[in-house]
């Protein structure tokens, strides 16, 4: 069954195979050994012991021991044309009485068959069982997240998942690593931030402390801590980045708080309270902020994405208890 389209192909090939006589009378220049099978080709008990150079290879193949009885293997092998050894191949080989070529190739992929169809079946069973545990682990890691995620109701309206910028974490890693070891948020790092800590690591301790803590957590698996990739060139700004850089942060930032609710399964319109950006920045008067970052504000607005202040953020949850 695992060769069905073998068996398909080779049913049309045997409808194109000509018969004995067809051969005979085709007027080929055949050597007198092939003529000689030829004429007995079609006879039951067929006495043909001419080796094929595939006799020679397979000599010692299992499922062709019965056939490879009456052969001479020391003896010569007359030299046949391409022709010839085609001919050969349904004509020479007959195990009991008269062997068409459908007989022979099932003869010689039975065990052969058997063999591989049982490997498939296990690899399937196998590789089918790994991907059922892996898929239950998912959904096992899912049900406890969202279960260590119940909060009480007065903090119910709080974002589940938070994403501190560069400023956040570099000025207030104290108030962030609380955040992430309550158990009620999970941190999500861009790798914008990353880059920017990177960037800040000769000449502020902070970021130099933040990226220490964060290959530490991310080295061991914290849950409520993760990385996020890089979601790609579609969001690039080249010209902003150059001109306004906080602000070019900032929405790197949004475009990763949008490819988050993606990946959760929400739409764009259901992302309200789910993501907010903590942020170091003061936020009281945003008429003090340029141009171009007012406008990234009012993008995240727009995604309905918070932002607040981290200090702000840590000091309304503490008062919710």
């Amino acid at each position: 069954q695992s060769s069905q389209s073998l068996w398909n192909r080779l049913s049309v090939l045997l409808n194109l195979l000509p018969s004995a006589a067809d051969l005979q009378e085709s007027g080929l220049a055949l050597c007198n050994e092939v003529k000689d099978v030829l004429s007995g080709a079609e006879l039951p008990d067929l006495k043909a012991n001419l080796l094929l150079p595939e006799d020679v290879a397979l000599r010692n193949l299992p499922p062709l021991k019965n056939a490879h009885k009456r052969f001479n293997f020391e003896q010569d092998r007359p030299i046949f044309s391409a022709v010839e050894e085609l001919l050969g191949c349904p004509l020479f080989h007959p195990v009991s009485g008269s062997m068409c070529l459908c007989q022979l190739v099932c003869f010689l992929l039975t065990d052969m068959e058997v063999c591989f169809c049982n490997q498939a079946a296990e690899e399937a069973r196998r590789n089918r069982l790994m991907r059922d545990m892996a898929q239950l682990r998912l959904q096992l890691e899912v049900s406890q997240l969202e279960g260590s995620l119940q909060q009480p109701k007065a903090q119910s309206a709080m974002s589940p998942y938070l994403v501190p910028d560069t400023q956040a974490l570099c000025q207030h890693l104290a108030v962030v690593k609380q955040l992430a070891t309550s158990g009620r948020f999970i941190i999500i790092i861009p790798r914008t931030v990353i880059d920017g800590l990177d960037f800040l690591k000769k000449e502020n301790a902070g970021a130099r402390d933040s990226i220490r803590y964060l290959e530490a957590e991310f080295k061991k698996g914290n849950r409520y801590i993760r990385c996020q990739k890089d979601v790609g060139k579609s969001f690039e700004r080249h010209k902003l980045k150059r001109q306004d850089l906080d602000a070019w942060n900032l929405y790197k930032i949004l475009d990763s708080c949008k490819q988050l609710t993606v990946s959760q399964g929400s739409g764009e319109d259901d992302t309200t309270g789910m993501v907010t950006i903590i942020t170091g920045f003061q936020l009281e008067d945003p008429s003090t902020f340029s141009a171009p970052m007012q406008s990234a504000i009012q993008a995240a607005a727009n995604a309905s994405v918070e932002i607040k202040n981290v200090l702000e953020f840590y000091k309304q949850w503490k008062e919710m208890g």
